[in-house]
C-alpha cells in the first residue's frame, strides 16, 4: 500500500511525536499505521498514511459502516434524530427557502429529511455507491471529493453546509474548510461533526477507541484544534456541543475484545440494544462534562 508522509495540515510543522500504533480493526485490512501529534499545535493525525490514489482501498463499497441499512430499532431511532436534526437547523434559519450543501453526505439520509422539511439540497459524496442510493431517493448527490465539484457550486451560495463525520476522513481539513468559508454564505452556518480525541474514552480504549478508525479516519480533533482550523480559514467557532450517544462505548469494547474473544464480541458490541443501553449513562456523563468522543461544531463567518 503506498504511504506517503505529510507536514501538519493545520501549522505545518514537520515535528510531531509517536501517540499510537493503530490497524484497521473493522475489516482486518493489512496495514499498521502511526498516530502522531504535532509539537506544534497539537494536531493528531496519521502519518504515514495512504495517500489519495490508495486510500479508495480501505472504503469498500456499501460495506463501509456508515452505509450499512442498520437494524429496524436502529433505523427508526436515526430517521427520528435525522427529523430533529433537520427541524433544528431549519428553525436556526428562520423562515424562507435554505439552500444546503452536504459534504460527505453518504446515502443521503439526513439530507433527505432536510428536503423533505423544504430545503433546497445538494450533496456530494466519494462513494459512488452510497451516492446512487441517495439519487435513487431523488436527492441532488454528486460523485467525488468537494475539490472535484467546486468549480460549479456558487461562491456564497449556501445557508447552511454539513459534514457528519467526513471532516477525519479529508486528506487535507484546512483545504475542505477554506473551501466550505469560501461557499458559505454571509451569515450561514457551516456544521461538522467529528470525532474527539480529548474525550474520555479515547483516553479509555487507547488504540482500541471506535473513534480512531484507522486509516480511514486521517485526523482526530480536539476542541482547541478544530477552533484553530476555524481562525485559520477565516470562520469563527459559535458553538460545540457533546454528543450522549453510548455507540462508541460499546463499540470500543467489541474492538479491545476482538482479537482474544471473538465470540464475545456480538454480546458487548454496538449490535447488542442492552450493551447499547447498560453504557449509556456513561455516555451521557461524558457528555454533560464536555468529554464525549462525538463533538458537534458550529462555525460562523
Amino acid at each position: 500500500m503506498p504511504l506517503e508522509t505529510v507536514v501538519c495540515d493545520l501549522c505545518g510543522c514537520a515535528q510531531t511525536h509517536p501517540l499510537l500504533t493503530v490497524e484497521d480493526r473493522i475489516y482486518g485490512l493489512p496495514g499498521k499505521f502511526k498516530l502522531v501529534r504535532c509539537d506544534e499545535c497539537g494536531l493528531v493525525f496519521l502519518n504515514p498514511r495512504p495517500d489519495r490514489a490508495s486510500i479508495g482501498l480501505y472504503y469498500p463499497d456499501l460495506d463501509y459502516h456508515a452505509f450499512q441499512k442498520p437494524a429496524a430499532w436502529k433505523e427508526a431511532l436515526l430517521a427520528r434524530r435525522n427529523t430533529r436534526e433537520a427541524e433544528r437547523l431549519l428553525a436556526d434559519r428562520g423562515s424562507g427557502s435554505t439552500t444546503v450543501l452536504e459534504i460527505g453526505c453518504g446515502t443521503g439520509d439526513l439530507l433527505g429529511a432536510l428536503h423533505a422539511g423544504g430545503a433546497s439540497v445538494t450533496g456530494i459524496e466519494p462513494n459512488e455507491a452510497a451516492a446512487q442510493t441517495a439519487r435513487d431517493a431523488g436527492l441532488d448527490v454528486r460523485t467525488g471529493m468537494l475539490d472535484s465539484h467546486i468549480a460549479g457550486l456558487p461562491p456564497g451560495g449556501f445557508d447552511v453546509i454539513l459534514m457528519k463525520y467526513a471532516l477525519e476522513h479529508v486528506h487535507s481539513p484546512r483545504e475542505t474548510l477554506s473551501q466550505a468559508a469560501r461557499l458559505l454564505r454571509a451569515g450561514g452556518t457551516a456544521v461538522f461533526w467529528i470525532p474527539n480525541f480529548a474525550s474520555l474514552d479515547a483516553r479509555l480504549f487507547g488504540a482500541a477507541w471506535r473513534g480512531l478508525d484507522a486509516p480511514r479516519h486521517l485526523y482526530i480533533f480536539t476542541p482547541k484544534t478544530i477552533s484553530a482550523y476555524a481562525q485559520a480559514v477565516g470562520l469563527r467557532v459559535a458553538a460545540i456541543s457533546y454528543s450522549g450517544v453510548p455507540n462508541d462505548w460499546a463499540g470500543s469494547v467489541e474492538f479491545a475484545l476482538k482479537p482474544r474473544a471473538a465470540k464475545l464480541t456480538a454480546l458487548f458490541g454496538v449490535g447488542n440494544p442492552l450493551m447499547l443501553a447498560a453504557w449509556l449513562p456513561v455516555s451521557a456523563a461524558a457528555a454533560a462534562l464536555r468529554r464525549a468522543g462525538r463533538m458537534r461544531v458550529t462555525l460562523t463567518h
